[in-house]
Order: C-alpha cells, then structure tokens, then sequence
C-alpha cells in the first residue's frame, strides 16, 4: 500500500452543535428528526432516558429536559461497517484518549458517531486523520 493511497473512509463533521440531555419521559416525538438529517439517539433504560441531539431540538424539548450537557460537536464515520467489526471504537476511543479529548459515543446499524466537547474539535479531527481507519472495512 503506497504511503499516498487515500483512505476510503471519511469523518462527517456535523454543523450543528450537539447536546447531551437527561430527559424526565420519553418524547412521544423529536421535532425536526428526519433519516436524512443530522444523528440523534434516544436512549431509554436503567432509570434514564437519553437524547444525544443538536442543541436546537433538546431546547425545542425544554419541558420535559432535566439536565443538560452542550456545546459538543458531531463526527459520524463515513463507511459502513459489519456489526462483527472488532477494534474500530477501540481504535478511535484510543486515538482521542492519546490527544486528551473525551468522547461519547452511539452506533446506527451501518456506522457510529462521536460527540466530543466542541473545544477539542481540532485535536479531535487531527487525532482521527492519523489512524487508519479502512483497516477494519473487509477486503481493505
């Protein structure tokens, strides 16, 4: 593999800054959620309920929101990967660690995303341009 060889895959950064949300119930919608737009999670069980969301929707849930966290930037991993992969969150969970940047993290069926405090947002983004990424895409 040529040291110039650019890797298929790619960190989404999201525009919108993101929010970490203790949420008294469960939501019976999420204004402004779509398939097409930004990552959300909704986490229910053990006693919480969870919304990891761009600021503007857990503020259009103030309501029923108990405790909030902002100011986090959204990276989603550009590449679909099979839910047998080892090591990949490992992998990114170490290279953040390396550079002291906290992270969060969700999964959807084909990919993960990453919240990480939006002062570290370039350490973040230099850490994860530095590893390698497409070893855990089969076939690469």
């Amino acid at each position: 593999m040529g040291a110039d060889r650019e890797s298929p895959v790619g960190i989404r950064l999201w525009p919108q800054s993101y929010a970490v949300a203790r949420l008294r119930e469960v939501p019976t919608a999420l204004p402004g959620s779509r398939a097409q737009g930004p990552p959300v999670a909704l986490i229910v069980g053990h006693d919480e309920v969870s919304l990891l969301a761009p600021e503007e929707m857990v503020q259009g849930l103030a309501g029923s929101v108990e405790h909030v966290s902002g100011g986090w930037r959204a990276l989603t991993v550009e590449a679909v990967f099979p839910l047998t992969t080892v090591g990949f969150l490992a992998a990114v969970s170490r290279a953040l660690a390396d550079v002291s940047v906290p992270v969060m993290v969700f999964s959807s069926h084909d990919t993960d995303h990453f919240l990480v405090p939006s002062e570290h947002l370039g350490r973040a983004l230099a850490a994860l341009n530095q590893v390698r990424l497409d070893r855990f895409i089969p076939g690469t």
